[in-house]
């Protein structure tokens, strides 16, 4: 049986170009059944074209949860150097998951992979 794959989760994952941005995507993916992928901070140009906006993210404080907003804020800051976030409080404000989805990220952002991280480096 074929899979298909959402069109946002294709265009994101076509349009991020650097380590970061990838990692950023990922993250919004993986979280919460891909709940984020639905807010406006996911812009849409042409048929396919997709991108996430960290300026809108930035300004989201509306209908998230605080486990919502710091996977959202961390996700800004690897798109958007200009908002960078307190890793301290988003670690302590999540559940063991996406703790996990936000290590796996930085590892990602910052180009480590499971097999690094095994080699132990």
């Amino acid at each position: 049986m074929a899979t298909t794959i959402n069109p946002r989760i294709a265009g994101l994952r076509a349009w991020a170009d650097t380590s970061l941005e990838r990692a950023a995507v990922e993250l919004l993916i993986g979280f919460n059944g891909s709940h984020l992928m639905d807010g406006p901070w996911i812009r849409r140009g042409a048929p396919g074209l997709f991108w996430f906006d960290p300026d809108t993210a930035a300004d989201e404080s509306g209908h998230l949860s605080g486990g919502e907003r710091r996977v959202l804020a961390v996700a800004t800051s690897l798109v958007s150097p200009s908002r960078p976030v307190d890793l301290g409080d988003v670690m302590t404000g999540i559940d063991p998951n996406a703790f996990a989805l936000v290590i796996q990220a930085m590892g990602q952002a910052y180009g480590l992979t499971a097999t690094d991280n095994e080699k132990g480096a």
